[in-house]
């Protein structure tokens, strides 16, 4: 086989593969195209869906004699931070305004995982389960400031939290009246 030959079949043989390959190429962009709503579709049915905050993350308070107990029941694949936790009641005066008295400090909180995140750095994490007792003298106290009448004071408690999939869920705030 002469050079002209050889060159001419190297060419001949490239010039096949590149057609069979752009022949193949069309072929799955027709298919796609053909195709491309149960490829969008499907694209949606596997996407993650999220649960709305208060499926997330629901919570109760319960009493006793001494202490006060907010419990917060945790989903699968979500997690609370604890440096967002805070609880204040607020006292109804008799001018229509609320104070806000902290009741955080006076809080216990159970422990969490200590981990570090992404944008806070180190934090406390709690899954499935976190809870914050609170004594009850202290609360019966700041309760007998309200001078408002007919008026219930009530805790204020703020909470945040995230999916594991990636949203994390703006800061909550729930009112609780206090019997």
């Amino acid at each position: 086989m002469t050079t002209n030959n050889l060159t001419a079949s190297l060419l001949l043989i490239l010039a096949s593969i590149a057609m069979n390959a752009v022949a193949g190429g069309l072929k799955s962009d027709a298919n796609s195209q053909l195709r491309g709503n149960d490829v969008t579709n499907n694209a949606f049915d596997n996407a993650t869906t999220f649960l709305a905050v208060d499926d997330a993350f629901s919570f109760s308070l319960s009493k006793d004699d001494d202490t006060a107990t907010l419990v917060w029941i945790i989903a699968a694949n979500h997690y609370l931070y604890r440096h967002a936790f805070a609880v204040s009641m607020d006292i109804h005066k008799a001018d229509g305004s609320i104070e806000q008295q902290s009741l955080t400090t006076a809080t216990t909180f159970s422990q969490g995982i200590k981990t570090t995140d992404d944008y806070f750095g180190p934090v406390e994490i709690y899954y499935y389960q976190a809870t914050a007792q609170l004594p009850i003298e202290h609360i019966s106290n700041l309760a007998l400031l309200s001078d408002a009448p007919n008026s219930q004071p009530q805790l204020s408690i703020q909470y945040q939290g995230c999916a594991e999939a990636g949203l994390c869920y703006p800061v909550q705030k729930r009112k609780i009246n206090w019997p």
